[in-house]
């Protein structure tokens, strides 16, 4: 009875202790589990952060590196610069021949309807003759006109065509009516250069005309020639080195 006795007071006891036991290993678990838990929770929070940065620096880094080889590896756009033209004073002595060839073709034009007789020129036989040249057949175009006033009426126009203003706009805005006239500066290079050559054409059937049909030689008609050759050359020159147009595209230098 008495070992029974001893049995049953130490079973309870037992089973307390063991219960105590339990719980504070349990609860000693839990802590230690929740510690590991919370460590293992925070750590990899933690972690990523480096990881994360790690991994877009060089994101980064390659992204610009791309962009700085396809900035380097690109063409340059092209852009309009202004087009060079004739210097100034190629255009001023383009000038002077103009003023010089309206001046002559002015004053045979004078002596055409006064007298036929220009100044300076031998009114003898022989081959010098204005007076015969200016008032043959030959220096009327088609009975009508006379040659010295188309003479005139081209060097007028030359006068404007060849003035540094024209060599050099890009465009004109001309108001006419409820319409706008617009010229650009190539449709003016092509109008010099088409008019030198006509009147290098007109210049060579006169001197044709002079030598084989007429006989005679006029001074002021071969000064006349002779400056318009000088703007022929001229003009034909300036195309052939500075182009026909307004502008022309060259690539920005970066």
């Amino acid at each position: 009875m008495a070992s029974s006795k001893a049995r049953s007071r130490n079973r309870p006891s037992s089973g307390k202790g063991g219960r105590s036991a339990a719980g504070t290993g349990s609860g000693s678990g839990n802590k230690s589990s929740g510690g590991k838990n919370a460590g293992a929770r925070t750590v990899p929070a933690v972690s990523a952060t480096p990881a994360a940065r790690t991994t877009a620096k060089p994101a980064t880094r390659a992204a610009a590196s791309s962009a700085g080889q396809a900035a380097q590896t690109a063409p340059p756009e092209p852009a309009l610069a202004p087009r060079s033209g004739p210097p100034l004073w190629l255009q001023l002595v383009s000038l002077v021949f103009a003023v010089l060839g309206l001046g002559v073709s002015a004053y045979e034009t004078y002596a055409h309807y006064n007298g036929s007789h220009l100044l300076g020129c031998s009114s003898k036989p022989g081959a010098f003759d204005c007076t015969a040249v200016i008032t043959s057949s030959q220096s009327m175009v088609f009975g009508l006109v006379p040659v010295a006033v188309l003479g005139l009426l081209f060097y007028v126009f030359a006068v404007v065509i060849f003035s540094p203003w024209a060599w050099s706009f890009q465009r004109l805005e001309v108001p006419l009516g409820r319409r706008t006239l617009r010229i650009r500066r190539r449709q003016v290079d092509v109008l010099r250069l088409v008019s030198v050559v006509v009147g290098m054409g007109f210049v060579m059937y006169l001197i044709y005309a002079e030598l084989y049909q007429i006989g005679q030689v006029c001074e002021y008609c071969s000064g006349v020639h002779i400056i318009t050759f000088l703007l022929f050359c001229i003009t034909v020159f300036s195309a052939a080195i500075w182009g026909i147009g307004e502008r022309k595209t060259t690539a920005a230098l970066r």
